[in-house]
């Protein structure tokens, strides 16, 4: 994938940051590297902070020396919502009192964390964070045998251990790690990786960024990772420049037409990586709901409210897209052309017969299943190339691609 666009929003929140701490009349700033050696009581030791505005799932409040995450406990709807509360090394704990009885508390800056969560996992990069992960899911490791970024996340990482799968964590390792926080992906209902985490005593911080219904909320959780390191400014300044690159792919395609009304399905055809013949996504989850907002309209969109659609047989998928127009195949291209050429029913679907699809690059596959939900302006705008590639002349899909472009 192409970083350059990447590195410069960190470089310029560090000198935000730079230019809030010289200022006379700042209160004393939390050290990002380290403990606050002066407190007094009443001091705002976070001046740059962060506020939720597309998020639905968490929210965060300041509290002068201490921060408090709140999180919807996805495994358990209707449940108390999950509580981090962050005090800055140097500063008393806040009592485990009232909402926060059941808090888990972290002193941050963060310093060591495990990680199984490969959106997680991405912000962390973003952020700079690297050398605090110590640990890393076996499924994350192994990425890096395959991938360059991933490999070169590990590198700077230093050697992380292997901590076992999400849902079956190694606990001796994880407790000789003694880590700050363990990040995990927050699947919702019908998963219970976050609650068995707790309830074995781990520091388990729900990552839901997934669960969101659109695209920049799920992009905004680099401001709750963000928050364990006091990494607020970069945060900020990654979110507001992913937001305003997404909008204007929103406002080039919706202004020229260029998906109005056309049949466009987020499906998933690969017989390794997908398993049954053919899966898509509702108007209900976040492709969806990312997918109109370019102006499409969802041949699957009926009976097909899941939060990440539903699987189709032969008949039902070929009764629900006789009229697609395009397809946007989430399993790798290799996948899509070797899953589609061994089976002739596969040609019955237009874009598929006809090449009107895109598919993941096989280079990058695993770097974009962690960055995707993240950098959810690339994301958008290789929505938009493959449906209207004449807006963005000489541009070609960072993730996503069309046949014909495929290395």
């Amino acid at each position: 994938m192409n970083r350059a666009s990447r590195v410069t929003v960190p470089a310029l929140a560090a000198v935000l940051v730079l230019a809030a701490c010289g200022a006379d009349d700042d209160p004393q700033p939390a050290a990002a590297g380290g403990c606050v050696t002066d407190h007094a009581d009443g001091e705002d030791h976070f001046p740059v902070k962060s506020t939720v505005e597309e998020s639905e799932l968490w929210n965060i409040e300041y509290f002068g020396s201490y921060k408090v995450i709140t999180v919807a406990d996805g495994e358990n709807p209707g449940d108390e919502d999950l509580r981090y509360v962050l005090y800055q090394c140097g500063t008393p704990r806040p009592p485990a009192e009232g909402v926060l009885a059941d808090a888990l508390f972290v002193e941050i800056p963060v310093d060591s964390a495990t990680v199984t969560s490969f959106n997680a996992l991405a912000m962390i990069d973003r952020l700079g964070q690297n050398p605090s992960v110590t640990g890393l899911s076996g499924q994350l490791l192994g990425n890096g045998e395959q991938d360059a970024w991933y490999a070169g996340v590990i590198e700077e990482a230093g050697d992380p251990l292997p901590v076992g799968e999400y849902t079956d964590l190694d606990r001796e390792t994880l407790l000789v790690l003694e880590n700050d926080v363990l990040f995990m992906s927050g699947f919702g209902v019908g998963f219970d990786d976050i609650t068995n985490a707790r309830a074995a005593g781990l520091p388990g911080v729900s990552v839901s960024n997934r669960l969101e219904r659109h695209a920049l909320a799920s992009a905004e959780w680099i401001k709750m990772i963000g928050a364990f390191y006091n990494a607020e400014a970069t945060a900020n300044a990654e979110f507001d420049a992913i937001r305003a690159r997404f909008d204007e792919v929103v406002e080039r395609v919706t202004g020229a037409g260029a998906a109005t009304g056309r049949q466009v399905g987020y499906v998933c055809v690969g017989e390794q990586f997908c398993g049954d013949f053919f899966y898509a996504h509702g108007v209900d989850t976040l492709n969806g709901r990312l997918l109109a907002q370019l102006g499409a309209d969802n041949p699957f969109g009926d009976d097909n409210t899941e939060p990440n659609g539903k699987l189709y047989d032969y008949e039902a998928a070929l009764g629900a897209g006789a009229d697609a127009d395009f397809f946007i195949n989430y399993a790798p291209m290799s996948e899509h052309l070797a899953t589609t050429a061994g089976d002739s029913r596969y040609q019955s679907f237009a874009p598929i017969a006809e090449g009107r699809f895109l598919a993941v690059v096989d280079e990058h596959f695993q770097e974009c299943r962690a960055k995707g939900y993240l950098d959810v302006d690339l994301l958008i705008k290789d929505y938009a190339i493959g449906l209207a590639p004449d807006l963005f002349p000489g541009e070609h899909g960072t993730c996503y691609v069309a046949p014909a472009a495929a290395p």
